[in-house]
């Protein structure tokens, strides 16, 4: 099944916004993946907003804004304005924009639960609670996280980095899933697409193939709902 492509105004949103990154990123000295670390995200997820696969929301386009230090207005009028009648309502002031819910929470605790091994002969190894927890923000209470080691994801996703998953998120085309199939192998790959019969994965790193797995093979599949860096982890004293 393949993904649908956006509306061209959406596209031309994301292209603007590309062309932009590509004129200053010598400037600020960023490269995608140094853009990604930034923007809390992973590498394939800045490569599908930049290239017209995702579309842009007011979220992301006011990171990018602030990182690439140019106005929103610059690559998405449309969201300019989103953002300008959502800041009047943070205001006080009138306007046919219902605001969303406040954000109030804090970052969570997520204890690291095991090691997930990147690549087709994969497995997840459980390990102590010494093994140390990171932060981040989810709503699902069931989140865990998991340290993450191979280079069938490189350079997207490195050696030692760590995976919060949520159990209780819905699965998304196009980012990443925590899989572990019925004999017992654990890995985190990009989920193309499910179907009745089963999904179809893939790693970045080309070196690796596309997999189909069944429902019948597939113990758990849970959604990746962040990707942090090893210097994200807190260890016991």
């Amino acid at each position: 099944m393949k993904k649908r492509p956006l509306p061209q105004d959406r596209k031309e949103e994301c292209l603007r916004l590309k062309a932009i990154f590509t004129s200053k990123k010598k400037e600020l000295g960023l490269t995608q993946e140094r853009l990604a670390h930034l923007l809390d995200m992973n590498q394939s997820s800045v490569s599908h907003y930049l290239n017209g696969v995702n579309p842009l929301n007011t979220g992301v386009a006011a990171a990018f804004s602030r990182i690439l230090q140019v106005p929103v207005s610059s690559f998405s009028t449309r969201l300019a304005e989103e953002i300008d009648a959502l800041a009047m309502v943070a205001q006080g002031a009138t306007s046919n924009v219902e605001p969303g819910p406040p954000i109030t929470t804090a970052p969570r605790r997520i204890e690291i639960m095991g090691t997930a091994q990147l690549g087709n002969d994969g497995y997840w190894v459980g390990l102590d609670n010494s093994d140390g927890w990171v932060e981040t923000w989810t709503r699902d209470e069931d989140a865990y996280a998991l340290r993450l080691k191979g280079d069938s994801m490189a350079p997207a996703i490195r050696n030692g980095w760590v995976a919060v998953c949520e159990p209780n998120h819905r699965l998304v085309p196009g980012e990443y899933v925590m899989v572990t199939t019925t004999d017992g192998q654990s890995m985190v790959k990009e989920l193309l697409f499910e179907s009745e019969d089963g999904v179809s994965v893939m790693s970045v790193n080309s070196a690796y193939e596309r997999r189909n797995i069944a429902w019948t093979d597939i113990d758990k599949i849970h959604y990746v709902g962040a990707i942090l860096g090893p210097s994200k982890v807190m260890c016991r004293l």
